[in-house]
């Protein structure tokens, strides 16, 4: 008896003792680690390295979907569309019900311009209740709409996808923008006050509402975006290129409006050139031409032509330099109160100065006359 109680025992310890089974060369229960290894270097953006933990992962379980899908989507990111498309048929070949990989398929046939088939592959997404990537799957489909020009349905898809998941940035995002090339403005300011009340403070956010405040002709809360913009520590280059190129456009429509609120110096204007046609038509005896003459006199000052205004010296130095590369002489700054005014010329008559300023359209050169001292 102790005899075979003895040979039971030593028969157990060889059992654990054996190799665990494996596949190619790898030990079957260790899927796990692979992916796990695989996901780690898809999120690092290191593709390489993720394509041979998740193959690895997808020999010891090929009947894992997730595994499949995993492989699929790094595939997508190297431009794999082939492998891509079968790691994900693959995934739907072990569990038809794995809604991931329809939607995955949908996005890789809009990356292949298979406008047809993606849709389908969205909608069949869609169409599960249980599927917890609906926000994704209506992105995407906006995306299409977009691709062959259906705006309202382009709209109602984004607004989808921001209805299902509010936190689906990328999505605000894009709605926000559509918004304000549509010229719905309002639409777009609710939107993005709506991020910020929810702390989403990009400076994209900020950028975007100064454009709409600028549309609306609300300069002054145009300029406290900027100013916010500006400030945060995350606005790129670009970002911050753009925030200075709206302030100019800002601050040329305020010095515009001013000018126009001066009625009664147009008045002026209006009665002067009235004088001149009567003097025309009268007889020219002598004491008419002078009259004439003292007529066509301009209102004493200088002119010149204001090109642009910043908030920042630099800014305004830089813009010089690029206008004088373009052969442009005579352009100086005025400081007023902290705007860099950038002016060019000096001009005994407006009539000179809007010869110049016609001229200076044909190098596309922009810009207003203004009255200098």
């Amino acid at each position: 008896m102790k005899s075979l109680l003895l040979i039971a025992v030593v028969a157990l310890l060889l059992l654990s003792c054996s190799p665990k089974p494996k596949v190619g060369g790898l030990e079957s229960d260790n899927w796990r680690y692979y992916y796990d290894l695989g996901m780690s270097s898809f999120y690092a953006k290191n593709y390489s390295d993720a394509i041979s933990k998740l193959y690895k992962a997808s020999l010891l379980a090929p009947s894992e979907p997730k595994v499949w899908n995993a492989l699929g989507l790094t595939y997508m990111e190297v431009k794999e569309y082939e492998k891509a498309e079968k790691a994900f048929k693959k995934a739907l070949e072990v569990s038809p019900s794995f809604t991931e990989a329809k939607m995955n398929l949908g996005i890789l046939k809009i990356a292949s311009k298979n406008l047809k088939e993606a849709s389908d592959y969205l909608n069949q997404a869609l169409a599960d209740e249980s599927f917890d990537k609906k926000h994704i799957a209506y992105f995407y489909l906006a995306k299409i709409h977009k691709e062959l020009g259906n705006t309202r349905d382009y709209l109602r898809n984004l607004e989808k996808a921001t209805a299902y998941n509010p936190m689906f940035i990328e999505a605000q995002m894009e709605l926000g923008n559509a918004y304000i090339e549509l010229k719905e403005y309002d639409k777009a300011e609710k939107l993005y006050n709506s991020l910020l009340s929810n702390n989403i403070s990009l400076p994209e956010v900020y950028l975007n509402l100064s454009r709409i405040y600028y549309e609306k002709g609300q300069f002054e809360n145009a300029k406290a975006m900027i100013k916010l913009v500006l400030e945060n520590k995350m606005t790129t280059n670009i970002q911050r290129s753009q925030a200075y190129d709206l302030l100019s456009k800002i601050l040329i429509k305020e010095q515009e409006s001013l000018a126009l609120s001066k009625i009664p110096e147009v008045k002026r204007d209006t009665r002067k050139k009235e004088e001149e046609k009567a003097v025309e038509k009268a007889p020219e005896h002598e004491d008419k031409k002078v009259k004439k003459e003292e007529a066509k006199k301009e209102p004493e000052g200088k002119y010149a032509i204001q090109i642009a205004a910043f908030s920042s010296e630099n800014r305004a130095k830089k813009l010089i330099e690029n206008l004088k590369s373009k052969g442009l002489e005579g352009v100086r700054i005025l400081d007023v109160k902290g705007i860099y005014k950038v002016v060019y010329g000096t001009f005994d008559s407006r009539k000179l100065a809007k010869e110049e300023l016609e001229r200076l359209k044909g190098l596309e050169i922009y810009g207003f006359i203004v009255e200098v001292k």
